[in-house]
């Protein structure tokens, strides 16, 4: 029951960051996971430049089974933990933001942002730690591989309309940078892909499908 209620408040949540048009390509821990460890640090990485200028992150509380169900109404019981500043005021893709040794628990963080064309994003995400978790949470991930269509090159960047990166980014049209273009010369508009993408979704290699 708890995990079922960890998913539907994960939806709710997802549902509320889409309809911020945050442009996020994903975070870790991964929104919804249940994890064995309690992560060092977390990451929120944008499809593009932007700089975060509010972090609140919070601890579920309460003994109450019904807590989270009457979180989806947004009224969880929630207790602040405290968080260095150095993530702020940034502009990057990725975000590192370092956490304090966490108890078992459901976790949950609220973000605000500037994007890179001055506009004001929000979003949400939440995990657990528990021991009946995972060991999996996205901080291990090097690089992440997928698969796409080229919809545009323009200079060192590339757009690709592409299926899921790994576990952690869902499928999306995105433009990635390249360090030199001749990385993407051979290929245009339409062309079927295979790629990889380091954690700052830098595009690392392409090859024809």
């Amino acid at each position: 029951m708890k995990t079922f209620i960890i998913c539907i408040l994960s939806l709710v949540l997802n549902f509320s960051t889409a309809t911020a048009h945050s442009p996020v390509g994903f975070v870790v821990p991964k929104d919804g996971s249940i994890i064995k460890k309690a992560p060092e640090k977390m990451e929120i990485v944008f499809t593009a430049p932007a700089k975060l200028i509010k972090v609140e992150f919070s601890k579920v509380s309460s003994n109450q089974k019904k807590s989270l169900i009457s979180g989806l109404l947004g009224n969880e019981t929630l207790t602040p933990i405290k968080l260095n500043k150095d993530h702020l005021m940034k502009e990057s893709r990725q975000h590192i933001i370092s956490l304090p040794e966490l108890d078992d628990g459901i976790y949950k963080t609220a973000w605000r942002a500037l994007s890179e064309d001055g506009h004001a994003i929000k979003g949400e995400f939440i995990f657990e730690v528990s021991p009946k978790g995972s060991d999996m949470s996205g901080a291990d991930v090097k690089l992440l591989m997928g698969e796409g269509k080229v919809k545009r090159i323009r200079g060192t960047k590339i757009t690709i309309k592409h299926g899921p990166l790994g576990e952690l980014m869902p499928a999306m049209t995105m433009e990635f940078n390249v360090s030199d273009k001749k990385v993407i010369s051979n290929f245009k508009r339409g062309d079927k892909v295979t790629f990889q993408v380091n954690k700052k979704l830098e595009l690392i290699k392409i090859e024809a499908k």
